[in-house]
Protein backbone atom coordinates (compact mmCIF):
# COMPACT_ATOMS: atom_id res chain seq x y z
CA UNK A 1 0.00 0.00 0.00
CA UNK A 2 2.95 2.57 0.82
CA UNK A 3 3.56 2.39 -3.14
CA UNK A 4 0.23 3.24 -4.08
CA UNK A 5 0.39 6.12 -1.81
CA UNK A 6 3.45 7.46 -3.16
CA UNK A 7 2.43 6.93 -6.85
CA UNK A 8 -1.15 8.70 -6.46
CA UNK A 9 1.46 11.38 -4.50
CA UNK A 10 3.49 11.26 -7.66
CA UNK A 11 0.05 11.65 -9.69
CA UNK A 12 -1.16 14.22 -7.99
CA UNK A 13 2.00 15.95 -8.04
CA UNK A 14 1.83 15.85 -11.70
CA UNK A 15 -1.18 17.41 -12.66
CA UNK A 16 -0.80 20.22 -10.24
CA UNK A 17 2.64 21.33 -12.11
CA UNK A 18 0.59 20.68 -15.64
CA UNK A 19 -2.21 22.86 -14.54
CA UNK A 20 0.09 25.39 -12.76
CA UNK A 21 1.97 25.71 -16.51
CA UNK A 22 -0.90 26.50 -17.88
CA UNK A 23 -0.17 29.87 -18.96
CA UNK A 24 3.16 28.89 -20.42
CA UNK A 25 3.70 28.73 -24.28
CA UNK A 26 4.73 25.81 -26.29
CA UNK A 27 5.88 27.48 -29.37
CA UNK A 28 8.98 28.25 -30.94
CA UNK A 29 8.36 31.91 -31.27
CA UNK A 30 6.40 34.97 -28.92
CA UNK A 31 6.44 37.23 -31.29
CA UNK A 32 2.93 38.84 -32.70
CA UNK A 33 1.68 36.97 -35.76
CA UNK A 34 1.93 39.63 -38.05
CA UNK A 35 5.84 39.83 -37.81
CA UNK A 36 7.42 38.28 -39.98
CA UNK A 37 10.26 40.00 -41.58
CA UNK A 38 12.87 42.04 -40.04
CA UNK A 39 15.55 44.64 -40.94
CA UNK A 40 18.98 45.04 -39.61
CA UNK A 41 20.36 48.64 -40.30
CA UNK A 42 23.41 49.89 -38.97
CA UNK A 43 23.29 50.86 -35.49
CA UNK A 44 25.20 54.04 -34.93
CA UNK A 45 29.08 53.63 -33.44
CA UNK A 46 29.79 56.08 -30.80
CA UNK A 47 32.86 54.63 -30.09
CA UNK A 48 36.94 54.56 -31.22
CA UNK A 49 36.36 51.21 -32.88
CA UNK A 50 34.76 52.09 -36.64
CA UNK A 51 34.27 48.33 -37.65
CA UNK A 52 32.25 47.65 -34.94
CA UNK A 53 28.84 48.28 -36.41
CA UNK A 54 29.11 46.77 -39.48
CA UNK A 55 30.55 43.41 -37.81
CA UNK A 56 27.35 43.18 -35.52
CA UNK A 57 24.82 43.66 -38.17
CA UNK A 58 26.56 40.99 -40.23
CA UNK A 59 26.59 38.85 -36.97
CA UNK A 60 22.77 39.52 -36.73
CA UNK A 61 21.76 39.32 -40.00
CA UNK A 62 23.64 35.81 -39.90
CA UNK A 63 22.16 34.80 -36.98
CA UNK A 64 18.47 35.29 -37.74
CA UNK A 65 18.88 33.82 -41.34
CA UNK A 66 20.31 30.38 -39.19
CA UNK A 67 17.13 30.90 -36.74
CA UNK A 68 14.75 31.00 -39.92
CA UNK A 69 11.75 32.65 -37.67
CA UNK A 70 11.95 36.11 -39.53
CA UNK A 71 13.03 36.47 -43.00
CA UNK A 72 15.73 39.40 -43.18
CA UNK A 73 15.09 42.43 -45.89
CA UNK A 74 15.34 45.30 -46.40
CA UNK A 75 14.23 47.71 -43.36
CA UNK A 76 12.08 49.82 -45.18
CA UNK A 77 10.15 46.30 -46.43
CA UNK A 78 10.82 45.04 -42.44
CA UNK A 79 7.97 44.18 -40.67
CA UNK A 80 10.46 44.74 -37.23
CA UNK A 81 13.53 46.03 -37.30
CA UNK A 82 16.91 45.70 -34.73
CA UNK A 83 18.06 49.28 -34.09
CA UNK A 84 20.46 51.04 -31.17
CA UNK A 85 23.63 52.40 -30.28
CA UNK A 86 26.75 51.44 -30.05
CA UNK A 87 27.89 53.59 -26.71
CA UNK A 88 30.93 51.82 -25.11
CA UNK A 89 34.11 50.06 -26.04
CA UNK A 90 36.75 48.97 -23.44
CA UNK A 91 40.18 47.32 -23.16
CA UNK A 92 41.56 46.97 -20.00
CA UNK A 93 44.12 44.64 -18.21
CA UNK A 94 42.42 41.37 -16.37
CA UNK A 95 45.74 39.61 -15.11
CA UNK A 96 48.79 40.55 -14.35
CA UNK A 97 52.10 38.13 -14.26
CA UNK A 98 54.81 38.49 -11.30
CA UNK A 99 56.19 41.29 -12.57
CA UNK A 100 53.27 43.30 -13.51
CA UNK A 101 52.96 42.75 -17.37
CA UNK A 102 49.60 42.21 -18.35
CA UNK A 103 48.58 38.65 -19.51
CA UNK A 104 45.40 38.62 -19.86
CA UNK A 105 42.61 41.80 -21.11
CA UNK A 106 39.28 41.92 -21.31
CA UNK A 107 37.08 43.29 -23.87
CA UNK A 108 33.66 44.94 -22.82
CA UNK A 109 31.08 46.58 -25.82
CA UNK A 110 27.80 48.32 -24.92
CA UNK A 111 24.88 48.76 -26.68
CA UNK A 112 21.64 50.62 -26.22
CA UNK A 113 19.10 48.20 -28.47
CA UNK A 114 15.39 47.86 -28.90
CA UNK A 115 13.41 45.56 -31.56
CA UNK A 116 10.65 47.94 -32.99
CA UNK A 117 7.60 46.84 -34.57
CA UNK A 118 7.60 48.75 -37.62
CA UNK A 119 3.61 48.38 -38.63
CA UNK A 120 2.65 49.22 -35.14
CA UNK A 121 5.01 51.65 -34.38
CA UNK A 122 5.98 49.79 -31.16
CA UNK A 123 9.01 48.73 -29.07
CA UNK A 124 8.68 45.14 -28.55
CA UNK A 125 11.91 45.20 -26.40
CA UNK A 126 14.28 47.45 -25.48
CA UNK A 127 17.54 47.54 -23.35
CA UNK A 128 19.45 50.63 -22.45
CA UNK A 129 22.32 48.91 -21.23
CA UNK A 130 23.00 45.61 -23.02
CA UNK A 131 26.94 44.53 -22.99
CA UNK A 132 28.98 41.75 -23.29
CA UNK A 133 32.44 41.06 -22.54
CA UNK A 134 35.33 38.52 -22.72
CA UNK A 135 38.79 38.23 -22.37
CA UNK A 136 41.94 37.24 -24.54
CA UNK A 137 45.36 36.11 -23.85
CA UNK A 138 47.90 39.14 -24.78
CA UNK A 139 51.07 36.41 -24.09
CA UNK A 140 50.93 33.13 -23.96
CA UNK A 141 49.15 32.12 -20.77
CA UNK A 142 49.30 28.33 -19.03
CA UNK A 143 49.61 26.72 -21.84
CA UNK A 144 47.51 28.62 -23.79
CA UNK A 145 48.54 30.57 -26.91
CA UNK A 146 47.97 34.44 -27.34
CA UNK A 147 45.39 35.59 -29.21
CA UNK A 148 44.74 38.82 -30.79
CA UNK A 149 41.99 41.79 -30.16
CA UNK A 150 39.81 41.19 -32.84
CA UNK A 151 39.37 37.43 -31.79
CA UNK A 152 37.79 38.67 -28.24
CA UNK A 153 36.03 41.29 -30.36
CA UNK A 154 34.43 38.44 -32.45
CA UNK A 155 33.14 36.13 -29.16
CA UNK A 156 31.71 39.23 -27.53
CA UNK A 157 30.46 40.34 -30.73
CA UNK A 158 28.76 36.85 -30.88
CA UNK A 159 27.53 37.27 -27.51
CA UNK A 160 25.04 40.16 -28.11
CA UNK A 161 24.15 38.83 -31.26
CA UNK A 162 22.41 35.62 -29.06
CA UNK A 163 21.18 38.19 -26.49
CA UNK A 164 19.78 40.34 -29.69
CA UNK A 165 18.25 37.51 -31.37
CA UNK A 166 16.90 35.40 -28.66
CA UNK A 167 15.06 38.31 -26.81
CA UNK A 168 13.59 39.28 -30.25
CA UNK A 169 12.54 35.71 -31.33
CA UNK A 170 11.85 34.11 -27.84
CA UNK A 171 11.10 37.27 -25.78
CA UNK A 172 13.38 36.63 -22.90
Amino acid sequence: MPGRSAARLGWLGLLVLLVGCGTYRFSSSLLPSHIKTVGIPLMENRTDRPDLAAALADSLVEAFIDDNTLKVVDERDADAIVEGVIVGYRRTPFTYDENENVQTYRVEIALEARFVDVRKNDFLWEEMNLSQWDTYNFVSVGGQPAEDEETAIGRVLVKLRDDIVNRSIEGW
